[in-house]
């Protein structure tokens, strides 16, 4: 399984060069990869999961999304718990503990975990990362959301968190997938040809905005920095490990195998701009996400040999 994800991974760095040598040479601005990734969040990925639910009704896969979304749950609250005491542990501030967790929270499971899922499992393997994403996203405009705006003038009244959480694009995308796959509703061919054109795009333009924030990134800053490595390792290695532990309690086989990859995917790309709306650093975030990501290079294949065997 290791050679079947470094293939991917290799194709998936030929994207982020691309990524990377449109910010080098200017023909991308920043303002304009900013936009790169809205289309990604608000079509692209809505697209994508409701096509990737467009199947009969299976009782077997039904019980395996609940599952799996109740596992990713479960791993989400131990990870935060886990990061925010190791924060404290490391005598960071409190607003930088907050970042440090939250960040640890949520995986690029959007831009990187999906494009690996569907390499490895196909297109019932990306089921299950539905789920994943799903809940994560839940989790981070709620948890997270709380977490991040603890001590500042950005804390949310509980109509704002609830509004943020269940009125955005990814949740309701999913929310009317699933009620598809539960109801075995196939929808018009027109409408499920331009979700399969908007969907095919997720993986491309995913790994070039990838590639363009790397390209923004300070190499020798951030290697400097001893607090990015303990998040590396705690996201790249130790994060997968309490995956497979405590989704091993709700699951099996591909769906476990899903979870504990997705989790050990790095930090999500689009925190930086999420964590700036609360006041926090956009900069420490950027840097969680750079090594994250070039390092999760070398964790990945380790992760899928290792843990993700049955």
């Amino acid at each position: 399984m290791a050679i079947l994800v470094m293939n991917q991974l290799f194709t998936m760095i030929i994207l982020m060069l691309v990524g990377a040598i449109l910010n080098k040479k200017k023909y991308l601005a920043a303002n304009e990869a900013k936009e790169l990734s809205v289309i990604l969040v608000k079509v692209a990925v809505p697209a994508n999961m409701i096509i990737l639910l467009q199947r009969p009704y299976s009782h077997e896969i039904f019980v395996g999304f609940l599952k799996v979304c109740a596992g990713t749950l479960v791993v989400c609250f131990i990870i935060t718990i886990l990061f925010f005491m190791i924060g404290k542990w490391m005598k960071m501030t409190f607003s930088s503990t907050t970042l440090f967790a939250c960040c640890g929270a949520y995986s690029n499971i959007i831009f990187m975990g999906q494009p690996l899922i569907k390499a490895l499992y196909g297109e019932k393997g990306l089921i299950f990362c539905v789920a994943v994403m799903f809940v994560s996203t839940l989790y981070l405009f709620t948890v997270c959301s709380i977490l991040l705006s603890l001590g500042t003038d950005k804390m949310k009244d509980s109509a704002k968190v609830l509004k943020d959480s269940f009125l955005n694009l990814v949740f309701i995308s999913g929310a009317i997938g699933f009620i598809c796959f539960a109801k075995s509703i196939l929808l018009p061919k027109i409408i499920r040809d331009a979700l399969h054109f908007s969907a095919n795009t997720t993986v491309c333009l995913s790994m070039i905005y990838i590639g363009f924030l790397l390209a923004e990134a300070n190499l020798k800053e951030v290697m400097k920095d001893k607090q990015v490595y303990v998040f590396c390792f705690l996201s790249l290695i130790i994060t997968p490990i309490i995956a497979k532990i405590f989704g091993g309690l709700f699951l099996n086989g591909m769906p476990l195998a899903v979870l504990v990859i997705l989790m050990g995917t790095p930090a999500g790309a689009l925190l930086p701009s999420f964590v700036e709306s609360y006041g926090k650093s956009a900069k420490m975030a950027s840097q969680y996400v750079f090594m994250s990501t070039l390092l999760s290079l070398i964790t990945l294949p380790l992760v899928a040999e290792f843990l993700c065997k049955s």
